[in-house]
């Protein structure tokens, strides 16, 4: 099926995998374990660096988070719509949640023959996207 017979298609993105938050999270917990040896050691200093390593780390997971996420969708969304024939994607909006989930995500792209079009991505649901062109 070519992208100009296609006006709607179903694909499927894997969801973000976490895991390179575990990092900053193990360091955490050492923060944790440092602050408390600290305490109970009264040493100033190691209780003062274990508030240190909790509070850096924490702030580092959630910015891993934030931002390899926006990364990790926008990829998969890029590769989805390369596969099905169209060339150097672009998207527009938010990936706010809503009641009714993820909202319609705006993209424009190229086709091989240089014909530009526009669309939309639609949340199905379980990692699958409807993709739907523009009249």
């Amino acid at each position: 099926m070519t992208p100009a017979a296609a006006t709607e298609v179903v694909i499927t993105i894997a969801p973000w995998n976490p895991w390179p938050v575990a990092i900053p999270l193990l360091v955490l917990l050492a923060g944790v374990v440092v602050s408390f040896v600290g305490t109970r050691r009264r040493s100033k200093p190691l209780r003062e660096l274990g508030y240190v390593l909790f509070l850096v780390s924490a702030l580092t997971a959630g910015a891993m988070a934030w931002t390899l996420s926006g990364i990790w969708d926008t990829q998969a969304r890029e590769q989805a719509l390369e596969e099905l024939g169209y060339i150097s994607p672009t998207f527009s909006g938010g990936m706010a949640l809503s009641d009714e989930g993820l909202p319609p995500i705006d993209f424009t792209a190229e086709r091989a023959d240089g014909t530009r079009v526009s669309g939309m991505l639609i949340d199905q649901g379980d990692g699958r996207w409807l993709v739907k062109l523009g009249d």
